[in-house]
């Protein structure tokens, strides 16, 4: 069992993003809501036309809260399913790319000390 958290959706206001979060909730799916915005960052101001409600689940209940959210408002604001083979090579060619750009940082810096002498 995953306690993971994943976005399930993500509403274009509060009150679709209430309606949903009550619905899953009524299904016995635990959820999690926030404000994804300007406004969230600044305090807590709803700026409303640009603000997004994305809807947080355990990994384990996805498929089921994605039927309940595509039930009441379609699959327009359904993320997609996680990947999580795509999400471990991105991290890993990440990581590839920090530790070579680092090598290449700590090479130029050794050549140019040999250059100054």
């Amino acid at each position: 069992m995953s306690d993971r958290a994943v976005v399930v959706a993500s509403a274009p206001d509060f009150i679709a993003a209430q309606i949903w979060f009550d619905a899953l909730k009524d299904e016995g799916i635990e959820a999690r809501l926030f404000e994804q915005s300007p406004g969230a960052a600044l305090g807590g101001a709803i700026t409303t036309g640009i603000a997004r409600f994305p809807i947080l689940v355990r990994e384990d209940d996805f498929a089921h809260a994605r039927a309940v959210i595509g039930r009441l408002a379609g699959m327009e604001f359904l993320q997609p399913l996680p990947d999580n083979e795509a999400d471990d090579r991105r991290r890993r060619w990440a990581l590839f790319a920090v530790v070579g750009i680092a090598v290449g940082a700590m090479l130029v810096a050794f050549v140019s000390q040999l250059v100054a002498r």
